[in-house]
């Protein structure tokens, strides 16, 4: 394969599972060659596993798809971890000297190990975050070669509950993928997505899903902040459907038909009306009601979590995600918060890598596995065995073509049997030995591989020709 590498990522979703495959070259450059989706609503729920049986099944059916298309195995892949579980929480570690001493690489390790080893029951620490360090009164982002008796180092710890990696885990093990490597999907949508320039100005990315919202705050290119809300776009769809006792199909196509996050008032025709299942209308403005309070209570949500920071979200709030399609989003996030430094980003047009897949730019889809696929360095597939060349097949014992009309055939008439390794031989007496396999006549030079391919295939056309 040369210096040529198959990454393969594999991420799971509010209710589906996504995989990419792509070749990065020897020049860093990324060639995605393919990618597959398999929804799983009965088995993951908000990013969540809890069917490992069908969530198995799903990857294996992926896994599948992805080999007969790029003609290799794959062994193990780098997965994505997302969730409503997964969320910051802030610690601190501090050190006392009896003496002013020089902070060295050495105290800055100690702090960071003595911060990972920090427990909360029934989750674990899949990252840490380095805030600052507090040396004396001043805080600073490198305490290193400055001399101070105490250092309090200040961490965000990116926790989730320990059954979130668990059943990831256990569907791999059962689909017989090894884990290349575990990536957290936010972070990776907010590098892949965000310029240095808006995390370091500061900014919130919101990411809206069809079962979650996920909010990360970065201040002077460091994440403060993130969090997953169980709230997203099918939250909408299943109040369309159940105040209109329509099914989730339909709600979900008048959500994309007529929904708005803000409507004015005064724009909205009162006399209209729209028609739905089983020969019944409802008012337009019903619908937009239904639609903008549970997308007003998602906004409300969002805001929460960021308020603290607004006052220095220089950059502003940046809007993505499937659900983020929804018309007048920055409006109505402008009119409820009061907050006007807002914009809605997709993913970029095939930056940084070239395939020839169709993207939907708006449906984003393959930004945060593209971003893995960009940070994945490990191999991840195996050739497949080589079929045997007919050539060379031909050096090996060959078929004889044998007219046998007694015996059921395909309809060509032609049984092709396997020379016998025994001959039958008249019976043995006591003054004759009997030979098992009576000689031939030895060839001056065996044919060559072409030759004996060509006369097995004569072989068979004259014994089609005697049937006839």
């Amino acid at each position: 394969m040369g210096a040529e590498k198959n990454i393969v990522a594999i991420e799971l979703g509010s209710s589906s599972i996504r995989a990419i495959v792509g070749q990065k070259m020897a020049d860093g450059s990324l060639h995605v060659t393919g990618f597959e989706k398999e929804y799983a609503p009965d088995s993951i729920h908000k990013g969540v596993v809890f069917n490992i049986d069908k969530t198995t099944q799903a990857i294996q059916a992926i896994r599948k798809r992805l080999e007969e298309r790029g003609h290799f195995v794959i062994d193990r892949v780098c997965v994505g971890i997302s969730g409503q579980s997964l969320h910051t929480i802030a610690n601190s570690v501090t050190r006392q000297f009896d003496i002013k001493v020089t902070i060295s690489d050495e105290v800055v390790d100690s702090l960071l190990d003595e911060n990972r080893a920090h427990t909360y029951p029934g989750s674990e620490i899949l990252d840490v975050v380095p805030q600052e360090f507090k040396l004396g009164s001043s805080t600073t982002h490198e305490p290193v070669g400055i001399m101070t008796d105490r250092i309090e180092g200040y961490y965000k710890n990116i926790v989730a509950r320990k059954s979130l990696r668990d059943s990831i885990s256990h569907c791999l093990q059962g689909a017989k993928l090894d884990v290349a490597d575990y990536f957290i999907s936010p972070l990776l949508l907010s590098n892949y997505l965000l310029t240095d320039t808006e995390k370091r100005s500061g900014c919130a990315l919101v990411d809206f899903g069809a079962e979650t919202t996920t909010v990360a705050v970065y201040e002077k290119n460091i994440l403060r902040h993130l969090v997953v809300i169980p709230l997203g776009g099918n939250n909408i769809t299943a109040d369309i459907a159940t105040s209109l006792h329509i099914e989730h199909e339909e709600a979900e196509q008048l959500k994309l038909t007529y929904g708005s996050a803000y409507t004015d008032e005064e724009k909205i025709d009162q006399q209209r009306t729209i028609s739905i299942s089983n020969e019944r209308s409802i008012e337009l403005k019903k619908l937009l009601n239904l639609i903008e309070a549970r997308q007003q209570e998602i906004l409300a949500n969002v805001w929460q979590q960021i308020k603290d920071y607004s006052d220095r979200l220089l950059a502003g709030v940046i809007f993505t995600g499937g659900a983020a399609n929804i018309p007048n989003l920055e409006s109505a996030f402008v009119k409820y918060h009061h907050f006007d430094k807002v914009k809605t980003r997709f993913m970029p047009a095939t930056t940084g890598f070239a395939t020839h897949l169709k993207i939907d730019q708006q449906a984003n889809m393959l930004a945060t596995l593209v971003a893995m696929l960009r940070l994945g360095d490990t191999e991840c597939t195996s050739e497949r065995h080589e079929p045997v060349d007919l050539f060379d097949q031909a050096e090996e014992e060959e078929p004889v073509a044998t007219n046998k009309p007694n015996t059921p055939s395909s309809g060509t008439g032609v049984v092709i049997e396997k020379k016998s390794t025994e001959q039958e031989t008249e019976p043995a007496t006591t003054e004759q030995p009997v030979e098992t396999k009576p000689e031939e006549p030895e060839e001056p030079k065996k044919p060559g591989a072409l030759k004996r391919f060509f006369r097995k295939v004569s072989n068979v056309l004259e014994g089609l020709v005697e049937e006839k």
